[in-house]
């Protein structure tokens, strides 16, 4: 058999504006290229390693409605690329005859950028490659039913050595889908369809979750460049060689730059911003962090948590915080300050202050506090 071999991606989502968060619109800015650097880095690991054929399954593009010069700059990219590529259609950037989107990329594809927006098979022996592709296009944003039926119905099909299936959907066990909108698939129903090789695309992780793999029902590759804070890995690809023996080698790739993370994190007074500041900064300057604070913090350091939550962001790209868990230790002195003498809270909190009750104290504070909003 010929050997090949490819790099599969998937997720790509060219297009997206990140105006879903409160981002800095430098951030932002770089967020939005980053999908484009991701899409330069896939062709050249597809480059570097030799690969004659690059498979998109799906969402190259966040949406239908895509700005003509990013689909050209995106045409652009893959023109550097010395082999084949093969893009799908996903759910965001689903296929319709009429569709602005794949009007513009016929119009500006190379010969060698294949479009499979139809339910039939490609046969890639015209690129010198004995490849059978085995496409299931999208044709909507969601779907109960899936788009492999007319390979069940297929009678005959192309002779190829490789025959791969490429796909954009969840596969039950594998992808959430509680309400089955997204081309939901099964395991059992990919194997019956008798394919070398399925490269999936929809499923943000990828799967299965090793460096490297031997043959498998299908795989998903996850996006190659994190895209928010569900995300928790760091932007990967697959490099799957097919050998002359007929085995089938992949090969997770790195390919993110940036990085989300959600972290939570107790403290008590400033040595553990300190610590706090020191661990963010081995995270490094893309990195993009929600954080959520919860503790109490003697007054001194509650009054000057800007300051330190100030050099926390400094280490980072992006700091998100949630302070509604963190609280002002309450102590006699604050109590004096914070409320007039006599008046109920001032009277309650003093009387459990006494008491020697510090939780105590610390509930009713926040009680008081929450009543006041």
């Amino acid at each position: 058999m010929t050997p090949l071999k490819l790099l599969h991606t998937a997720d790509i989502h060219l297009g997206m504006t990140f105006k879903n968060r409160d981002y800095p619109e430098d951030v932002r800015r770089l967020l939005v290229e980053a999908r484009f650097e991701s899409l330069e880095k896939l062709v050249a690991l597809a480059e570097e390693n030799k690969c004659r054929l690059i498979i998109v399954a799906g969402d190259l593009f966040h949406r239908v409605s895509v700005p003509a010069a990013q689909v050209g700059r995106a045409v652009n990219i893959l023109k550097r690329f010395s082999g084949v590529t093969a893009l799908l259609p996903g759910n965001h950037d689903y296929y319709e005859p009429s569709s602005p989107l794949w009007s513009k990329l016929k119009e500006l594809a190379s010969e060698e950028l294949v479009l499979l927006t139809e339910q039939k098979p490609y046969d890639l022996s015209d690129y010198g490659l004995d490849v059978v592709l085995c496409p299931a296009p999208c044709d909507g944003k969601h779907s109960a039913e899936n788009r492999l039926s007319w390979l069940s119905d297929l009678t005959e099909r192309p002779v190829g050595e490789w025959q791969i299936g490429v796909a954009h959907g969840t596969v039950k066990g594998v992808s959430p889908d509680f309400n089955d909108q997204y081309f939901p698939m099964e395991e059992a129903e990919l194997a019956a369809l008798g394919l070398d090789h399925w490269c999936l695309g929809h499923t943000h992780v990828p799967y299965p979750s090793l460096s490297e793999t031997g043959k498998q029902p299908f795989i998903f590759s996850g996006v190659p460049e994190p895209d928010g804070f569900d995300c928790r890995h760091g932007g990967s690809a697959w490099l799957t060689e097919f050998d002359q023996g007929g085995s089938i080698f992949s090969r997770q790739l790195s390919t993110g730059q940036f990085r989300f993370a959600e972290l939570e994190k107790t403290v008590s007074d400033s040595a553990d911003f300190k610590a706090l500041t020191k661990e963010l900064a081995l995270k490094g300057e893309k990195t993009l962090v929600k954080l959520k604070l919860t503790g109490t913090l003697p007054e001194a350091d509650y009054n000057g948590r800007g300051q330190a939550l100030k050099m926390l962001e400094d280490k980072l790209l992006y700091l998100e915080t949630d302070e509604s868990e963190l609280t002002l230790e309450i102590n006699a002195s604050v109590i004096d300050s914070k409320y007039p003498q006599g008046s109920f809270p001032h009277r309650l909190l003093k009387r459990l202050s006494a008491m020697g009750e510090p939780d105590a104290v610390q509930a009713a504070y926040r009680l008081v506090e929450e009543v006041k909003k």
